[in-house]
């Protein structure tokens, strides 16, 4: 049942992910500078909390959090590449200017599973 969970989760916040580039692309969210800067390194931050949050609410209990962020990760990323290829405009009505939306979904699927392993090392 966990696991299920955690599929579901993961698709939830896929959409999530894939809803905010679309609104924020046509603001120049993603267009590099301070403000893409600022976002990058919001995603960092919120990491931790996402994998803390995720692993109680799906009574992670004292498992290792890194299975919980894989699963969530796997099925975003897996829903990422099968949204690019067949329907990039869920993203942006200019396929072309997805790149920068793109990149922030894969550096948060990066900051979530090294999160996850940073919470499981041996203290």
């Amino acid at each position: 049942m966990r696991t299920l969970s955690l599929i579901l989760l993961g698709a939830v916040l896929w959409f999530v992910a894939a809803a905010f580039i679309r609104l924020t692309l046509p603001f120049g969210l993603f267009s590099g500078g301070p403000v893409t800067l600022a976002l990058f390194g919001i995603t960092a931050l919120m990491s931790p909390v996402l994998v803390s949050v995720v692993h109680r609410l799906t009574a992670g209990g004292g498992a290792p959090r890194l299975p919980t962020a894989a699963i969530l990760c796997t099925v975003g990323v897996l829903l990422d590449a099968l949204a690019m290829v067949w329907s990039p405009e869920l993203y942006a009505a200019n396929p072309a200017r997805l790149v920068g939306g793109a990149a922030w979904l894969l550096f948060g699927v990066g900051a979530i599973l090294t999160a996850a392993m940073l919470q499981d090392r041996p203290r």
